[in-house]
C-alpha cells in the first residue's frame, strides 16, 4: 500500500495504532450494554468514542519565513494531502458532488414541482440496445406502462423509442440484446415485444421480483402549456427538461399530423421520455426530431398498446391528407375566412397523397374540411385519436367497410360538399416472436 493510499484509508477508517487510552475506551463501550430500546433483547448501538475520529487533513499555513526552502516543502506537502483527499470517497457521496445535468436543476427549482417530478420519476426507466458484438447502439428513456403477477414474478411492460431496436423506419437484423436501467441502479435484459415504424414506439417485455410503480395517465397535452420532460442517462440519473407545448402544427409529413411540438431539448438519452404537466400526469412522449422536438400525445402511444396486446396489430388510419386546424392559423388570415367565407373552425388540406381516394374525390390544396364526422373542433391529437378508435372497430370486424363523412369547402368555388371518404388501414408494425 502507498503512502497516499495508506493516507486516504486513515482519512476515512481511522488510524490502527491506538493509544492505551483509546484502547481501553473501545472495550468499555464494547462492554457498555445499549440502552436504545430499554431491553437485553435490542441490539447495541454501535459507539465510537470521539477521541477515534480521526482528525480532518488540512492544508499547512503558509511557511511565515517565506524561505524558498520552506515553500518548496509547504508546497509538496500540500500535493501530497491534496492526492490523499482526491481519493475520499465522501466526494463522491450524493450530498457532495455537483450535479451531473445543470440543466435539470435549472428546469425543476420550487419544492412542489420537485416532489411531482421525483413522484413520476419513479415509472421512467433508461433504456439500451447492445449489438451481439457487444457494441453499444442506441440509449433511450422508457416508460413503465403495465405490470402483472405471473405465478411468482412480476412482468412489466415499458414503451420506449423505436431507434432503441431500429434505424431508418426499419428494425435492425439480428435484434439487439436489451438492458433496461430500473429504479436503485438495478439492470435486467429486456425483451422486445414489437416494433412500430409509424408512431415510433417500441414495446419491452421484462420480468422482476419486485414491484415497480405505473405513471398516472393524463390527456392530450394542451397547445402553449407547460411540461416536464424526463429522462435517465446511461447510468440511469434523472434529467429533466422545462418547456412548453408551441402553438405549431407540421403538414407536410403525410400520416404525422398527430405530431406537437416542445420548445426545450430532448437530452441526450432522452428519446422516449415522458411528457408530463404540473400535476405529474404523463401527457405525452417525447423524440428528437428538427428543428423542435416531437411529442405524440400518451392517450395515441395507450391506444396502440392496447390495440396490440388484443390484436397484435395496430389499425393506423390512411387517409391520405396533410392537415392544419383553423384554431392554429394566423390570426390575420382566420379573421379574413371567417369574414369572407363564413367558416370558423375546420381543418385546412396542405398536402393531397398523389392517387388517394380524397384525390379521386376532388379534394385539393387550400380546401377546408369543415368537419369529420361532424367533429369540427378537435385538435389534429384528438383527430387521431378518432381515427385510431375506428382503426379499432375495423379490427374487431375486419370485413367491414370504414367511411368518413367529410364537409368540405372548396374557397374558389366558394361551394361546400358532402364526401363519404373510404379510409383505409396500415400496420407498420413488426411483431418480435
Amino acid at each position: 500500500m502507498s503512502k497516499i493510499e495508506a493516507g486516504a484509508t486513515e482519512l476515512v477508517f481511522g488510524s490502527n495504532t491506538d493509544t492505551k487510552d483509546v484502547t481501553q475506551q473501545r472495550k468499555t463501550a464494547s462492554a457498555s450494554p445499549a440502552t436504545v430500546g430499554g431491553g437485553s433483547n435490542s441490539s447495541p448501538a454501535a459507539v465510537v468514542p470521539v477521541s477515534t475520529v480521526p482528525p480532518r487533513l488540512r492544508y499547512p499555513s503558509y511557511p511565515k519565513s517565506g524561505k524558498s526552502k520552506d515553500v518548496r516543502k509547504w508546497s509538496k506537502e500540500c500535493r501530497r494531502i491534496g492526492e490523499i483527499l482526491a481519493k475520499d470517497p465522501r466526494n463522491d457521496l450524493p450530498t457532495q458532488r455537483k450535479p451531473k445535468d445543470p440543466d435539470t436543476d435549472e428546469a425543476v427549482q420550487s419544492r412542489r414541482d420537485k416532489a411531482v417530478v421525483r413522484k413520476a420519476a419513479r415509472s421512467i426507466v433508461s433504456v439500451s440496445s447492445t449489438g451481439h458484438d457487444g457494441v453499444k447502439i442506441q440509449q433511450c428513456s422508457g416508460i413503465i406502462i403495465r405490470q402483472w403477477e405471473d405465478e411468482e414474478e412480476k412482468r412489466v411492460i415499458i414503451v420506449t423509442c423505436s431507434n432503441i431496436v431500429g434505424s431508418m423506419g426499419r428494425l435492425l437484423d439480428p435484434v439487439p440484446k436489451l438492458h433496461v436501467g430500473l429504479p436503485k441502479k438495478t439492470i435486467v435484459e429486456g425483451q422486445l415485444l414489437f416494433f412500430n415504424r409509424h408512431y415510433d414506439i417500441a414495446l419491452l417485455e421484462i420480468t422482476v421480483d419486485f414491484p415497480l410503480q405505473c405513471p398516472s395517465i393524463g390527456s392530450v397535452p394542451s397547445y402553449g402549456h407547460e411540461v416536464f420532460l424526463l429522462a435517465r442517462d446511461e447510468e440511469s440519473s434523472l434529467m429533466v427538461r422545462q418547456g412548453e407545448i408551441l402553438w405549431l402544427e407540421e403538414s407536410n409529413y403525410l400520416g404525422r399530423n398527430y405530431q406537437m411540438f416542445l420548445s426545450c431539448e430532448v437530452p441526450e438519452g432522452g428519446n422516449g421520455g415522458p411528457v408530463i404537466d404540473h400535476d405529474g400526469n404523463v401527457t405525452g412522449m417525447a423524440f428528437q426530431h428538427s428543428p423542435d422536438p416531437a411529442v405524440i400525445s400518451i392517450s395515441t402511444v395507450v391506444t396502440c398498446i392496447e390495440m396490440w396486446l388484443k390484436f397484435r396489430r395496430i389499425a393506423r388510419p390512411v387517409h391520405g391528407l396533410g392537415l392544419r386546424t383553423m384554431d392554429l392559423l394566423n390570426v390575420s388570415l382566420h379573421e379574413e375566412i371567417y369574414d369572407d367565407y363564413d367558416i370558423d373552425s375546420g381543418y385546412i388540406v396542405d398536402v393531397v397523397s398523389d392517387d388517394s381516394a380524397a384525390e379521386s374525390l376532388g379534394i385539393l390544396p387550400g380546401d377546408v374540411i369543415v368537419s369529420f364526422d361532424d367533429r369540427r373542433d378537435l385538435t389534429l391529437p384528438q383527430l387521431e385519436d378518432y381515427l385510431l378508435s375506428l382503426g379499432w372497430q375495423f379490427l374487431q370486424n375486419p370485413s367491414s367497410m370504414v367511411y368518413l363523412k367529410l364537409e368540405v369547402y372548396d374557397l374558389i368555388t366558394r361551394s361546400k360538399r358532402c364526401i363519404t371518404l373510404p379510409v383505409g388501414f396500415c400496420d407498420t408494425s413488426e411483431r418480435v416472436d
